[in-house]
């Protein structure tokens, strides 16, 4: 039987809403030690990501007052936890990206339940 998705996920995320300050949502990062902010709207469904690269693109604007849904990467590669492990690994080869954020199964919500990291992946392929 193949993994599936929810084996290897890390549970929940760290989000902010599409209003949040962009020095907050550095804060949030720097506190958090992650690379990706997932910013979700009120319904809690993924809308963007923030990651440290389209932070360092906010540089000297007012950081105060920028906000995440100015600078946020729309993200609509998503996956559910019982997909395959293959078809996780196949997308992130694809796309060329080292995380999918899991998404419900509930039809028309894209709430968000955890991201699955490459990394986590491998470091089960090594264990094995």
């Amino acid at each position: 039987m193949e993994e599936k998705v929810m084996h290897f996920m890390r549970r929940g995320a760290i989000t902010c809403t599409e209003e949040t300050s962009i020095r907050e949502v550095a804060q949030i990062m720097v506190v958090n030690r992650i690379r990706y902010c997932v910013v979700v709207n009120s319904a809690h469904e993924v809308v963007g990501i923030i990651s440290a690269r389209s932070i360092l693109k906010a540089f000297g604007r007012d950081l105060d007052k920028t906000r995440a849904k100015d600078i946020l990467q729309p993200y609509t590669i998503t996956i559910y936890p019982s997909s395959p492990l293959s078809e996780a690994i196949e997308i992130m080869c694809k796309k060329k990206i080292e995380h999918l954020i899991v998404v419900s199964e509930k039809p028309g919500s894209k709430a968000v339940l955890g991201i699955l990291y490459a990394s986590d992946i491998v470091k089960k392929m090594a264990e094995s």
